[in-house]
């Protein structure tokens, strides 16, 4: 066998070693130190990119991402990029039945993650020309950056919006809180639009014609194709359009591919 082989399955077996916390040999020190390094980077890794779950889960947290990293250990060197199967992994967890909320807030929390690093927009107003030189089926809606949509059975923004206000010790904080509970016990469901217009991401509720044009443009479908999906519903687009330019969802219009 050769050295380079050698090394290769030493470092395959380490690696197997330190994710494998009931290894017969996890009494060495040097390993301990791995798997208790390792634990604290997975935490605060999850704890970064699921706020909302962090803090609902509480003093729980930690064995919840103990538990994940053994199910996904990580496998590229990016902290930033690990989790994306948590809200799915918590929807298959049985001892949390009583909060189904879970793995959808998980979800808004990895989308608010993903929007967060995704690629800068530029708002292009000289665009809106378009819109009176060319045909509307030739042309494209140009959304923010890092834009997702999120249908949900409950009230993921709300119990978000409670979340976020409790890191932020707002004084609205009780307010919102006592509002998600009683949206969680009416069973609410919610539209939930994310995106970025500036730096920060950003939540808000939406109604389901609105999430529906929205659908259509994350689609990447011509105007007057999306226009006309959007017939059978109420929806304006020269009442949304400055609505959304305000709110910095809209960045301009540009030839469709």
């Amino acid at each position: 066998m050769t050295s380079h082989n050698q090394a290769l399955q030493t470092q395959s077996a380490l690696i197997s070693a330190i994710y494998n916390q009931n290894n017969a040999h996890s009494e060495s020190p040097g390993l301990m130190a791995y798997q208790r390094s390792l634990a604290a980077n997975a935490k605060r890794a999850l704890a970064i990119s699921y706020p909302t779950i962090s803090q609902l889960v509480g003093d729980g947290f930690s064995a919840l991402s103990h538990e994940f990293l053994q199910d996904y250990p990580l496998t590229a060197g990016d902290w930033g990029e690990w989790g994306s199967e948590l809200p799915l992994w918590l929807a298959g967890k049985t001892a949390l039945t009583n909060y189904p909320y879970l793995s959808d807030c998980a979800q808004l929390d990895w989308f608010c993650h993903q929007s967060e690093r995704a690629a800068n927009v530029a708002l292009d107003l000289e665009s809106l020309s378009l819109l009176a030189e060319q045909d509307a089926s030739q042309l494209e809606v140009v959304l923010a950056s890092g834009v997702f949509l999120l249908a949900s059975s409950h009230p993921v923004v709300d119990i978000w919006q409670a979340h976020q206000s409790s890191q932020q010790n707002d004084e609205a904080t009780p307010a919102l809180f006592a509002a998600a509970a009683q949206s969680i016990a009416a069973q609410k469901s919610q539209f939930a639009l994310i995106w970025r217009p500036q730096w920060k991401a950003q939540v808000r509720v939406i109604d389901e014609t609105e999430f529906l044009w929205l659908q259509q443009l994350l689609a990447k479908q011509p105007l007057t194709t999306a226009l006309d999906n959007m017939s059978h519903t109420n929806f304006n687009f020269e009442t949304w359009l400055p609505k959304a330019l305000q709110a910095g969802l809209f960045c301009g219009i540009k030839p469709a591919n």
